[in-house]
């Protein structure tokens, strides 16, 4: 499994591809670190341009994709339980329609596909072994020893493997996130854009994010208690408040994330966020 660190190495290893199957397994390391990996097959698959190395930025067809506004690009992210056969009826009932483009090509990627349930993962299944012309499948895992043989047949496997660390812009964002309410208070909801902006784009980039947050308030707990800790997700500020406020704020930070897969509308998830941790806040601060 190659150790890919950016995008132009993963161009390299994909470059030899002349001609797309119906349907590609990719085993990673990460879903969220693989996300822009798979957008940018998506784009080698659909777009002409693209696949030819002439596509510039100015392309409408690969900036759809990259903000999921493209027609013929379906996404299927997993909560933190799994996939239920309704979104993958939706799905399929969708690709089978005609695309409305020139080219008529359709992608479809299931993130999380090891969380498929049997039933679910066997309508997949009869879907690959009769694929619809010029629909193709991007199937993500993260354990590919859970996936049926069968469909593990019907696939051509991409490896990647990433650095097992959180994203360090992530950690940075989350930080001055955090920062921001413990300065403003309730008064942070006017700041959320600057610091989800990018980031409400993909529901799973939303879940990974909360679990950074985690990590900072886990790792300030420990810090009281003079255990291990990473100097990564240390905040300073946060060594103000007691042992007990943490506490409180790190169970506020897993229910709300845990609301995530119910697909509460993400802005007002972290507005309720803001507001559980102010409340808080103030009591720390009396």
């Amino acid at each position: 499994m190659a150790i890919i660190n950016n995008l132009t190495d993963f161009n390299n290893i994909t470059s030899n591809i002349t001609s797309f199957s119906h349907a590609y397994l990719f085993s990673v390391s990460s879903l969220s670190t693989a996300y822009p990996y798979v957008k940018e097959f998506a784009k080698k698959i659909i777009c002409n341009k693209k696949y030819q190395a002439e596509c510039q930025e100015e392309c409408d067809v690969c900036y759809q994709i990259d903000n999921e506004e493209y027609d013929d690009y379906y996404v299927v992210n997993p909560d933190t339980i799994g996939i239920n056969t309704e979104e993958i009826t939706k799905l399929l009932a969708y690709m089978k329609t005609k695309s409305i483009h020139d080219n008529g090509k359709r992608v479809y990627v299931i993130y999380g596909f090891e969380r498929l349930s049997r039933d679910v993962s066997n309508k997949i299944l009869k879907f690959l072994e009769e694929p619809e012309e010029n629909v193709y499948a991007l199937l993500i895992t993260e354990n590919i020893d859970k996936i049926l043989p069968t469909i593990i047949s019907r696939c051509q496997i991409i490896s990647l493997s990433f650095p097992e660390k959180d994203d360090e812009d992530i950690i940075l964002t989350m930080k001055k996130f955090l920062k921001n309410i413990y300065e403003k208070h309730n008064s942070a909801i006017a700041y959320i854009n600057d610091y989800w902006g990018d980031l409400l784009v993909n529901r799973l980039l939303v879940y990974e994010s909360f679990t950074v947050i985690e990590k900072i308030i886990t790792n300030c707990i420990n810090k009281y208690y003079n255990l291990n800790f990473n100097d990564n997700y240390v905040c300073d500020f946060l060594d103000n408040l007691t042992i007990s406020q943490l506490i409180n704020i790190l169970e506020i930070t897993n229910h709300l994330k845990s609301l995530i897969k119910q697909n509460i509308n993400l802005n007002l998830l972290i507005d309720r966020y803001i507001i559980g941790v102010t409340r808080e806040l103030i009591v720390c601060q009396k």
